[in-house]
């Protein structure tokens, strides 16, 4: 047992892990960092990066730490610099607040470097910073889809791809949210180094890359589901227990705070909302279920309501698409 241990500790200590390239002539991408950046936004395109022999610089406008979304400490190479020269600059989400929209330093430093650089590429709701510089205007660009009415929203003269996960302007490259970052830079290596390059890359990270598939979460199913108004007043939304499905079924499941006697306030509430939004009612008389045909595709909708308690109760809402 001494034997195989010692062998499989010098296996380890054979493998050879590399770092981002170091060679000054290496293909340069820029990080942008944040207080508040998401985590995943810039380490899961970093890892990509690194993997395709690309060099790598973090900056944030002070060159100080960071805390990201989650909480983890993160310390960038260095402050803003005009010296900088990058190929590509990455501008992750996370807390996108006003403050940092309205940073004029960070608008204008973005700006600066896509004068040189030979693409700039945004990952989730850092759409937002991007699109707020005026560099995705007259293009097509994605964002988280839950900010997807917000950003089209806020930026008329941008064109919303609800259904793409990546988008590709040829220099302005934007992604959906989260993970997709790591599809974006996947898909930057394979304009910068060749498709076998980013798939031989895809494939060191145990990554299944789909570059014009996989999930993309604004085809999945609950995007023909209505936007909801605020809830009855006696009515309150304690958690959102559950959050799931793909493309033909999704699932939701949420606590609400309500008195036993006042149960048929939520069943009231739900076949309000789902009339005003075209649904029609479906079932049995006193069932919580209704259809909709969106775009020649039926749909069902069903609540399951349990009460879990004399003061509070739980929704189950199960969509679905028709064959």
């Amino acid at each position: 047992m001494k034997q195989v241990m010692v062998l499989w500790l010098m296996c380890l200590c054979c493998m050879q892990v590399k770092a981002h390239s170091t060679d000054d002539n290496a293909f340069h991408v820029g990080v942008l960092l944040f207080e508040g950046a998401q985590a995943i936004d810039f380490v899961g395109p970093i890892e990509v990066f690194g993997q395709a022999g690309f060099r790598i610089t973090t900056l944030s406008k002070d060159g100080e730490a960071i805390t990201t979304a989650m909480g983890l400490q993160v310390t960038p190479h260095q402050a803003f610099s005009q010296e900088l020269q990058l190929d590509a600059l990455l501008i992750p989400g996370g807390n996108v607040n006003d403050r940092l929209l309205n940073d004029v330093t960070v608008a204008q430093w973005i700006k600066a470097q896509s004068k040189s650089a030979r693409y700039v590429m945004s990952v989730c709701n850092g759409a937002f910073i991007l699109a707020n510089t005026g560099l995705l205007d007259g293009l097509r660009a994605t964002t988280i889809e839950k900010a997807f009415n917000s950003f089209e929203h806020n930026y008329p003269n941008v064109t919303l791809a609800r259904d793409k996960k990546f988008t590709d302007n040829g220099k302005i490259l934007t992604t959906a949210g989260l993970s997709s970052g790591i599809d974006g830079a996947l898909s930057l290596v394979a304009k910068v180094r060749g498709a076998k390059v980013a798939r031989t890359v895809a494939a060191k990270i145990e990554y299944n890359w789909q570059p014009n598939g996989g999930y993309i979460r604004g085809k999945m199913a609950d995007r023909v589901l209505p936007q909801f108004d605020n809830l009855p007043k006696d009515v309150a939304l304690l958690s959102r227990v559950f959050h799931y499905g793909d493309e033909t079924t999704w699932h939701k499941g949420y606590t609400f705070g309500i008195d036993e006697s006042k149960t048929e306030l939520l069943s009231t509430w739900l076949n309000q909302q789902m009339t005003n939004a075209g649904w029609q009612k479906a079932g049995a008389k006193n069932a919580l279920a209704w259809s909709n045909n969106v775009n020649n595709t039926i749909w069902l909708l069903h609540v399951s309501l349990k009460r879990t308690s004399e003061t509070e109760l739980t929704a189950h809402l199960t969509l679905t698409q028709q064959i």
